[in-house]
């Protein structure tokens, strides 16, 4: 019987403690929450106030503006992309919580995945923001097949730019599966909130902030079947950050959830 090595590193990974799983959750969380609160509410909001319009409707996922213009169209995805960027453009490999590092990544991928998936969905499906935009500007036809291309490229770049960024910092790879189930599934409960129609709320969220961030699983993918030995950055137990996450997403469920104006 032939005796199995380990090396110094096989048996550092094997000493490492496992990640909380409800801290991870509550990153997932509190991420799928920035995100809607950050598409929703901020970039579509300010769009409708901005362009003299008044909210008549605002929820978890639906959003609705008495004298809208392609500017409050536009919002939500102008305020993903920007907001998405930052939380993926910062030093993540510097700062000492894991938790707040898992966060920063989940909500920036989201954020700019949730944008890029509009822009290939919304053309082939003439729906929502992009379709009120061309509508609204009376582009030509070929508006469909060129934004749907578009869409697809920055799609695609955006996951190469997580590739890179889960290959070379500090972000706890392991963890972003569990956080990005719970993410989805808390948009699912914020969308039943919504007395209305809670569930078509609950289906929209999903789609939105489970289906169209589909990108971010496969660059963890890419990057565990890349790298040997990746970096173990263990996320421990905090119930402080637990708190947070949770009082944040009660307030967004409880109040935006159930509908504003």
């Amino acid at each position: 019987m032939t005796a199995k090595i380990s090396g110094p590193s096989t048996r550092a990974e094997a000493s490492q403690p496992p990640d909380d799983a409800i801290t991870v959750a509550a990153a997932g969380v509190l991420a799928a929450t920035l995100a809607a609160v950050c598409h929703e509410t901020v970039g579509h909001g300010i769009g409708c106030v901005a362009a003299g319009g008044q909210v008549e409707l605002l929820t978890s996922i639906w959003f609705r503006c008495h004298g809208a213009t392609s500017l409050t169209d536009a919002g939500g995805a102008i305020a993903g992309v920007i907001f998405g960027a930052l939380a993926l453009s910062l030093p993540l490999h510097r700062m000492g919580d894991a938790a707040a590092r898992l966060t920063l990544l989940v909500f920036g991928a989201i954020s700019l995945l949730w944008v890029a998936a509009q822009l290939v969905v919304h053309p082939v499906f003439d729906r929502d923001d992009w379709h009120f935009i061309a509508l609204r500007m009376h582009w030509p036809w070929a508006w469909r097949p060129l934004l749907a291309v578009f869409g697809a490229l920055f799609y695609a770049g955006i996951v190469r730019w997580i590739v890179s960024l889960l290959a070379n910092s500090a972000v706890p790879v392991q963890a972003i599966r569990l956080a990005y189930v719970a993410g989805a599934a808390s948009a699912a409960l914020a969308g039943l909130m919504w007395s209305p129609q809670p569930v078509r709320s609950a289906v929209e969220g999903v789609l939105t902030l489970g289906v169209a961030p589909l990108g971010l699983l496969l660059a963890v993918w890419r990057v565990k079947s890349r790298l040997k030995h990746p970096g173990r950055a263990v996320i421990t137990r905090s119930w402080y950050f637990v708190s947070i996450s949770l009082t944040v997403f009660t307030a967004f469920a409880v109040l935006q959830g159930r509908g504003v104006f």
